[in-house]
C-alpha cells in the first residue's frame, strides 16, 4: 500500500511540476534587466519561453513618468519586438509589459534599464538634419558673397568707366587742339 501511495504522490507531483513549467514565461530582454547600455536604441525585444498571442504589448516610461511613443509591435516566434518613435535619450527606463502565452494566460512583469551614451552617439534626428543644413546654408552664403563681390566689382568698373570716360574725352579734346594749333603752326611758317 505505502508503494502505490509514492507512486501516486510521484504522479501527482510530476504532473503539476510539467503543468508549472508549461506555461510560457519571459525568458530574456534587450535590453537586460538592470543593464546600462553605452549607446542609443530604437527598439526594445521581449524573448518568452514559449508562443505569445497578438496584443501582447509594453511600454516605456522615463525616469521622470513620461511614457515614450511605440510606433509598431511585431510578435514572430515567441518574440516581442517594439519600434520606438526615435532613439531613447541617456536616462533611466522602466518597461512595463503586459502578454497573453499561447495557452491564454496573462503574462506581466516590469525590468529596467539605463542609458549613459556618449555626448556625439545621442545625437538626434534634428541636429543631424540640421548638419544636413548647414552646407547649403554655407553655399548659399558663399553664392550670396560672390554675388556681392560681382556686383562690387561691375559697380567699381562701371564708377572706374565714367570717370575715366571724361578724362579720356579730355585728352582727346586737348590732343585734336594740339593737333590744330600744330598744323597751324606749321602753316604760318611755311607762308612766313
Amino acid at each position: 500500500m505505502k508503494k502505490i501511495l509514492l507512486s501516486v504522490t510521484f504522479l501527482i507531483t510530476l504532473f503539476f511540476a510539467t503543468t508549472a513549467f508549461a506555461h510560457t514565461e519571459l525568458s530574456t530582454t534587450n535590453p537586460e534587466d538592470g543593464s546600462e547600455l553605452t549607446e542609443t536604441i530604437d527598439t526594445v525585444t521581449l524573448t518568452y519561453s514559449g508562443q505569445i498571442e497578438e496584443g501582447s504589448v509594453f511600454e516605456v516610461i522615463t525616469e521622470s513618468g513620461e511614457e515614450i511613443s511605440v510606433t509598431g509591435f511585431t510578435i514572430e516566434d515567441g518574440v516581442l519586438t517594439g519600434q520606438l518613435e526615435q532613439p531613447l535619450e541617456n536616462g533611466m527606463y522602466t518597461v512595463n509589459w503586459n502578454s497573453i502565452s499561447e495557452d491564454g494566460h496573462p503574462l506581466n512583469g516590469t525590468f529596467t534599464f539605463s542609458i549613459n551614451a556618449s555626448v556625439e552617439e545621442v545625437a538626434t534626428e534634428e541636429e543631424v538634419a540640421t548638419e544636413e543644413e548647414e552646407p547649403v546654408a554655407a553655399e548659399q552664403e558663399e553664392t550670396d558673397e560672390t554675388s556681392q563681390a560681382t556686383e562690387v566689382a561691375s559697380t567699381t568698373a562701371t564708377a572706374q568707366e565714367e570717370s575715366t570716360s571724361p578724362f579720356i574725352w579730355k585728352i582727346a579734346a586737348l590732343a585734336v587742339v594740339l593737333v590744330a594749333v600744330s598744323i597751324l603752326t606749321i602753316t604760318r611758317r611755311k607762308r612766313a
